[in-house]
């Protein structure tokens, strides 16, 4: 039997977590929408001369009303990661838009003045449009949840009792906290001073990342703050193929700081999974004190 299936549930500050392995090398990624598991191991330290380590994962579950057979249904579930669900909705309405637009539309393969002839003129003009208004969605779609996708990563990564100071108009010193900051100063302050100064990372401003995600932002910006003097113009832009490099632009800056921060052996439990990279998870100090064991994987949730 492998070591991850000999596990027990466990609650530490009234979160459920399932000790899924014992050793972070024989941990086996789940699903890249799945939070971070954290590996907590004994104090080095300590008088107690026992030693050991788990990796938690964290669960959640969600209770219906209805019962089956008179027992409570409760679906039970690894606690999902909000930015990663973000981006991975941005990544397949990207993957989607990129395979219709492979197929149905790039000019390079397609002869868009061939027609059915078996249609009239306005059935052939109503089956293309479908096919451009699919593609507009996904496009959309992709650059609105990769747009919040970061708003999100960013929002997380700032800690409670962080401050940031600028310099207004007048030449006055405003402070602004988490929560200020969160409602107040855009994402392009946000992610080149506030992140850079949190996470320690070199400039972002000074990337050629930086120029596309201006553009990106654009393209967003576009979107929720429609003006009905161009109102269809900007779709345009979407039927040339650098959207699809564009649509990455979230990715990328989340993975701008991840390499940044795992070259100094750290990382953040808020963040998601980086895809085709090595990752890394939490490591803690286990205080057997703010754990409660509530049941095991053979016999479920303990009685009280």
């Amino acid at each position: 039997m492998k070591k991850q299936k000999q596990v027990s549930t466990e609650r530490k500050k009234d979160k459920d977590y399932l000790i899924v392995t014992v050793e972070q090398k024989d941990y086996e990624l789940i699903d890249l929408r799945t939070n971070k598991p954290i590996f907590f191991y004994s104090n080095p330290v300590s008088e107690n001369k026992e030693t050991g380590s788990a990796v938690f994962q964290e669960l959640d579950s969600i209770q219906f009303h209805t019962k089956i057979d008179g027992k409570k249904n409760t679906l039970e579930y690894f606690s999902p990661n909000s930015v990663a669900i973000l981006l991975s909705v941005s990544n397949k309405s990207m993957m989607e838009a990129k395979t219709l637009f492979n197929e149905k539309i790039n000019p390079d393969k397609i002869n868009h003045f061939e027609i059915d002839e078996a249609l009239d003129r306005i059935t052939n003009i109503s089956n293309k449009s479908r096919l451009v208004y699919d593609y507009i969605e996904l496009i959309q779609t992709s650059i609105v949840f990769g747009y919040t996708a970061l708003e999100a990563f960013v929002n997380l990564s700032i800690p409670d009792n962080y401050q940031y100071s600028e310099k207004n108009s007048k030449g006055i010193n405003e402070i602004y906290d988490k929560e200020a900051i969160e409602r107040w100063l855009s994402l392009k302050v946000k992610l080149s001073a506030i992140l850079v100064s949190i996470y320690e990372t070199k400039p972002i401003k000074q990337l050629q990342l930086w120029t596309r995600y201006n553009q990106f932002e654009q393209y967003r910006n576009e979107i929720i703050h429609q003006k009905s003097v161009n109102h269809t113009n900007f779709y345009k832009k979407y039927f040339n193929k650098e959207i699809f490099n564009l649509c990455k632009v979230p990715e990328e800056i989340i993975k701008f700081f991840f390499y940044e921060r795992i070259q100094d052996g750290k990382t953040n439990p808020l963040w998601p999974w980086v895809i085709n990279a090595k990752n890394d998870f939490p490591s803690r100090i286990l205080d057997p004190a703010s754990v409660e064991i509530t049941g095991n994987i053979f016999e479920g949730r303990f009685t009280k």
